[in-house]
C-alpha cells in the first residue's frame, strides 16, 4: 500500500521526497533582476513547499525529489508589474519546457538529475536588439545645457533612492513605501505619488540642488533613455529619447521633470525630430535641424529643461489645472536656452533602454505655479503618454 501511494503521488507530479532513497533529483530555482536590489519579492510553488526569493542572485535548492513531472510556477504580488523577461532551465536530459508568459516551467525530473531554472526580471522591459541599440546610438542627441543649469538627466533608480511612495493625492498622502524601486512601483489605478525626501517646491526648495549634487557624486555620468516605436507597413521608425531631471525650477516648479526628443525615420532616412517644449512638442524637418553628423543639437532651457533646436531666449505659455478648471497664460520669465553650459555629447552619458509597464502614479509631489500656488497637475510616467505609444502623431 505504501508503494502504491508513492507511485500515485509521482504520477500526479506532487514532488514527494525521496530522501533516503538513492538517486533522488534536485531542482534549483534562481532569481536575477535588473536593476538590483529589486526591492520586491516573487513567490514560487509546485516544487515542495511554496517559498519566495527577493535578492538578485539568490536561489533555493529542493533536493531528494522523486522521479516525476513538476510544474514550477512564479507569481507576482498584486499591484506589481509583470517584469519576467526570460525563463531558462538547464536540464541534462532536455525534457523541461518553459512558458515565459505564464511564468511556468514544466520539469520532467529523473533520478540523480539536477535541473536549474533561472527567472530573469528586467524592470524596464526586455533588452533591445543589437540593431536597435545601434540605431539609438546613431541618432542620440547632443545636449547643450544653459549657463547656470544645476540639473542633469538622472537614472531612474537613483531618483528613487531619494523618494518615498505615498498613497493619495499630493501633498497630503500617507506613506506606502519608504524605499520604492522600479519593481515595486504600483501599476494599479489607485492614486499614488513619489515625494523627494526633505524638500518641497513650495518649501525647502533650496534642498534640491544639494540633493542633485549628492546624486551626481554617486553617479557622475548622466543617463538618457531610449525607446523605439514602429509604423508597420509604412517604414516608419521613431527613436524616442527621454530624460528625467530631479526638479523643474522655472515659472512652474515641480519634482520630476520629464523631457524628450524623438527622431523619426522613414525607410531608413531621417525625416526630422520633435522637441518637447512645455505644453507640447515642436517638429523640425531634418534639413532644418542643427546637428553634428547624425546627432541633433538640443538646447536645454535653464531650469525648465524644455528642448529647443537652436539657442535662444523664448517667450512661452504655461498651463495649469486647479479646482476652477484649466488655464494658460504667458510667463513673465523667458526660457533661456543659450547653450552656454555643459555640452553632453552621446559619449558623455549612458544610453539606456526604456520599456516595460509604466508606473500609474505621479513622479512628483505636485506642481506649483509662481503667484498661483499648488495645482492639480501630475507628472505622468512617459510610458503612459501618447508621445510614447504613438510618437508619429503630429509629425511632418
Amino acid at each position: 500500500m505504501r508503494f502504491s501511494l508513492w507511485v500515485l503521488a509521482v504520477a500526479l507530479g506532487m514532488g514527494v521526497s525521496a530522501a533516503g532513497a538513492a538517486g533522488g533529483g534536485s531542482i534549483v530555482v534562481r532569481l536575477q533582476t535588473d536593476p538590483a536590489p529589486a526591492g520586491a519579492a516573487w513567490s514560487y510553488s509546485g516544487v515542495g513547499q511554496a517559498f519566495q526569493l527577493r535578492a538578485s542572485g539568490s536561489s533555493r535548492t529542493i533536493s531528494g525529489l522523486a522521479d516525476g513531472t513538476y510544474k514550477l510556477v512564479e507569481a507576482t504580488a498584486a499591484g506589481q508589474a509583470k517584469t519576467l523577461t526570460s525563463l531558462r532551465c538547464a536540464d541534462p536530459s532536455g525534457d523541461t519546457t518553459v512558458d515565459v508568459a505564464a511564468a511556468t516551467a514544466t520539469i520532467l525530473l529523473s533520478s540523480g538529475e539536477t535541473i536549474t531554472c533561472t527567472f530573469t526580471h528586467r524592470a524596464l522591459g526586455p533588452g533591445p536588439a543589437v540593431s536597435e541599440v545601434k540605431l539609438a546610438k546613431k541618432y542620440a542627441p547632443l545636449l547643450r545645457l544653459a549657463a547656470g543649469e544645476r540639473y542633469r538627466p538622472l537614472r531612474l533608480e537613483d531618483y528613487l533612492t531619494r523618494a518615498d511612495l505615498h498613497r493619495g493625492s499630493p501633498p497630503h498622502g500617507t506613506t506606502a513605501q519608504t524605499k520604492p524601486t522600479l519593481f515595486s512601483l504600483p501599476v494599479t489605478s489607485s492614486p499614488t505619488y513619489l515625494d523627494i525626501l526633505g524638500a518641497q517646491p513650495n518649501s525647502h526648495a533650496s534642498k534640491y540642488p544639494l540633493i542633485e549634487q549628492q546624486l551626481r557624486l554617486a553617479r557622475p555620468r548622466p543617463t538618457v533613455y531610449f525607446h523605439l516605436a514602429y509604423q508597420p507597413g509604412q517604414g516608419g521608425v521613431a527613436i524616442e529619447y527621454w530624460l528625467l531631471y530631479l526638479y523643474n525650477d522655472f515659472y512652474d516648479q515641480q519634482e520630476a521633470d520629464w523631457e524628450g526628443v524623438t527622431v523619426v525615420l522613414e525607410n531608413g532616412a531621417p525625416l526630422g525630430a520633435a522637441y518637447s517644449q512645455h505644453q507640447g512638442r515642436k517638429w523640425i524637418a531634418w534639413p532644418a535641424l542643427r546637428k553634428t553628423a547624425t546627432h541633433p543639437l538640443v538646447y536645454v532651457g535653464r531650469g525648465s529643461h524644455a528642448d529647443y533646436p537652436k539657442a535662444g531666449r523664448y517667450s512661452i505659455r504655461v498651463c495649469w489645472t486647479t479646482r476652477y478648471g484649466r488655464r494658460c497664460a504667458p510667463t513673465p520669465k523667458v526660457d533661456v536656452a543659450d547653450g552656454g553650459g555643459s555640452a553632453l555629447k552621446p559619449t558623455a552619458y549612458d544610453l539606456q533602454p526604456f520599456a516595460g509597464t509604466g508606473y500609474t502614479g505621479s513622479w512628483g509631489s505636485g506642481t506649483y505655479i509662481l503667484g498661483v500656488g499648488p495645482t492639480r497637475d501630475r507628472i505622468t510616467d512617459p510610458r503612459r503618454r501618447s508621445e510614447y505609444t504613438n510618437p508619429f502623431a503630429g509629425v511632418r
